[in-house]
């Protein structure tokens, strides 16, 4: 087997700091590509000038939609050709510079931004990927000139998104069409969109057996036996749509097949794996935004005779905001040049940038809205909107739990692999993950050409902090160790122990990239012109390390029994169906909430397709 590509997180999971995948940081697009970096301009001037009078995000909440005007207003400037190559009449923009474009249109506007990265991360990029010269040349320039959204139809109701275990089929007699049949929900612009990819199960020969197997189609809704069920209402980004759509032997031509039968879920994991990059970039794109109306608004609300931007409690919330968008930001530029390089598995560090920044981003909201009291929690003000757009990053491109054992789970299968029966264990819940496997699925990188130091010299200004990472890195190894030896096949199902692990490896990765960051910023401004960014990484580096400190002591075995407890009674809370406890103001019997109050969940709200 040959020696697969490296990655930063997953060594340090073995104690290995592949320090040349970090350092030196990564130079801009200014630098490294001059002409792309001017487009990248051009199309963030374009895109503000549309503020107000074009794009109106109170109006678009309100409504429930963006409006056709926006959408022609967006072909107009490219930003529906961001990632489709300049051949079929896109923009090709590299992975570094659609982070740039997609972070903007996050910070104006987060249903846009969901709409643009349905439409060219996943639709599109689908297309582009897998797509052969026929199928890109008939709809890549018609989506790039905006005549149609693309949408990208995977999850379904029973199974979410795991390509591997999806209900839909696809059958086929003879030379005629494939026949569709199943259910997706949550598609975005799937209401609207005139090309989407899908994917089905077919039946294919593997080992002298027919087996069921994941194959990608591009369907259209001109298709017979394509139905759009209805929209549902949603929480926050309401002005992107999401629909269920029903496929009742839907018709699709042979040649309308994306990649090959039995591939789709390849298709899947190259697709959806870039999207936590551009989710990343939207998430640190927001914060820098949010963390900005806060400065302003605590500076010109006053209370008690003063600015609240003098209180040490929004002092405290700003500084810690701050801190933690410079090394999301860092992430952010080090998981883009990963990715235009090309030289790294960078699946892992696309995880631990994402659900760093969804956290991130969700906190900065909460806090915004706590900030602005009262005017935070209605409207006009802007806030209360901020706070419902948020929450849902956490839970796009895998949930943040998910990604927490993804991480965890990929980086024990390294050190783990010397016990046979353990490797061979780890890598059936892996696969498992479906979508989230991506490149690390089956990939194990060794140490050899590694060091557990950072070998690259660093200012002296960021000696105390090289040092505690190294130590951190070997307390990390040295608890994944344990935890294998401790466990072994066990620790499949030992989540509380696989997310304190991936607790500590994301903020590994992140003191990395700020480290490297600052170091680059000292080498081309010195100490007194870097003396902001120095205070942000001497913050997160020390918040950071005391995150990773408390992880690592939620590993003592003395954490056990609590752990212990927290299964005895999430076990009664499941069987009694609810708290269980008499109540303090009345003498009641003890009875789940859902009885007592005759309340069951609603079912979900559909609105007419065309909404």
């Amino acid at each position: 087997m040959s020696d697969p590509m490296p990655s930063f997180t997953r060594g340090l999971f073995a104690g290995a700091v592949h320090d040349s995948l970090l350092f030196p940081y990564p130079s801009t697009l200014d630098d490294k590509r001059p002409e792309e970096a001017a487009l990248v301009r051009r199309l963030v001037s374009d895109l503000r000038g549309l503020v107000g009078d074009v794009i109106d995000s109170e109006q678009i909440d309100e409504e429930e939609t963006v409006g056709e005007p926006v959408i022609q207003a967006f072909a107009r400037i490219g930003l529906l050709g961001l990632t489709i190559p300049r051949d079929y009449g896109g923009l090709g923009l590299s992975a570094t510079a659609y982070a740039k474009v997609f972070g903007e249109i996050s910070r104006i506007d987060a249903s846009l931004a969901v709409l643009v990265g349905v439409h060219c991360g996943l639709g599109a990029k689908a297309i582009v990927l897998f797509g052969n010269d026929e199928q890109k040349a008939r709809y890549l320039p018609m989506l790039a000139r905006g005549e149609t959204l693309a949408a990208y139809a995977l999850t379904e109701p029973d199974v979410g998104s795991d390509a591997q275990h999806i209900k839909a089929t696809a059958q086929r007699d003879g030379d005629g069409p494939w026949l569709l049949n199943g259910r997706k929900i949550w598609i975005g612009n799937g209401h609207r969109a005139g090309v989407i990819a899908t994917f089905a199960q077919t039946m294919v020969e593997r080992n002298g057996q027919m087996v069921p197997r994941p194959t990608a189609f591009i369907i259209r809704p001109d298709m017979p036996g394509f139905r759009v069920v209805g929209t549902v209402r949603k929480l926050g980004i309401r002005g992107s749509t999401q629909a269920e759509l029903s496929y009742e032997n839907l018709q699709v031509p042979a040649d309308h097949v994306l990649g090959a039968v039995g591939k789709g879920f390849g298709v899947a994991v190259h697709v959806l794996n870039g999207g936590r990059l551009t989710l990343a970039a939207g998430c640190t794109a927001g914060a820098k935004a949010v963390l900005g109306q806060m400065a302003e608004y605590s500076e010109h609300r006053v209370q008690f005779g003063r600015p609240i931007a003098g209180f040490e409690i929004t002092q405290r919330k700003m500084a810690s905001l701050a801190a933690d968008t410079y090394a999301a930001d860092s992430m952010l530029g080090m998981l883009a040049s990963l990715v235009d390089r090309g030289d790294a598995d960078w699946s892992l560090e696309a995880a631990c940038a994402k659900v760093f920044a969804s956290d991130l981003i969700w906190r900065a909201a909460d806090e915004m809205v706590q900030v602005a009291g009262g005017r935070g929690f209605v409207r006009p003000y802007p806030y209360e909107r901020f706070l419902r757009d948020a929450r849902i990053n956490r839970i796009f491109e895998g949930t943040n739990e998910i990604l927490r054992l993804f991480i965890a789970l990929n980086g024990v299968q390294g050190p783990a692999e010397r016990l046979k029966e353990l490797g061979s264990a780890l890598r059936k819940p892996i696969r498992n993950f479906g979508l989230l496997s991506g490149y690390a699925a089956s990939r194990v990188r060794s140490v050899l050409g590694a060091t557990d130091t950072i070998d690259t010299p660093l200012h002296p200004r960021l000696a105390e902090h090289k040092k505690y990472f190294e130590k951190h890195v070997a307390e990390l190894a040295a608890c994944t160790e344990k935890a294998i030896l401790k466990h072994r096949k066990e620790i499949i199902e030992r989540q509380f122990v696989l997310e304190r692990l991936a607790h500590m490896a994301i903020e590994l990765f992140a003191t990395a990239c700020v480290l490297a960051r600052t170091q680059q910023l000292l080498d081309a401004h010195g100490v007194d012109t870097s003396a902001h960014e120095v205070a942000l990484c001497d913050l997160f580096c020390v918040e950071a390390g005391r995150r990773f400190r408390d992880a690592r002591q939620l590993l003592d075995s003395r954490e056990e029994e609590v752990d212990d407890q927290r299964r005895a009674i999430a076990d009664r809370v499941r069987s009694g169906k609810g708290y269980m406890v008499s109540d303090t103001l009345l003498n009641t019997p003890t009875h789940p909430l859902g009885d007592a109050h005759g309340v069951a969940p609603p079912p979900p709200v559909h609105r007419a397709s065309g909404a």
